[in-house]
């Protein structure tokens, strides 16, 4: 039994880190993807005379 509850708190530990790491990851690369998404609609428009 304790062996099951020590395997069960290192997996929430885990989620937890993961959670942190993409919530930072995500943080990170929303400029970028906001950059990104400027360029393609840039790219996208019919150039006007």
């Amino acid at each position: 039994m304790v062996k099951l509850l020590e395997d069960l708190l290192w997996c929430a530990a885990l989620a937890t880190w993961l959670m942190l790491f993409c919530g930072f990851a995500v943080a990170a690369l929303r400029p970028l993807a906001k950059r990104i998404r400027l360029f393609i609609e840039l790219g996208l428009k019919a150039p006007t005379k």
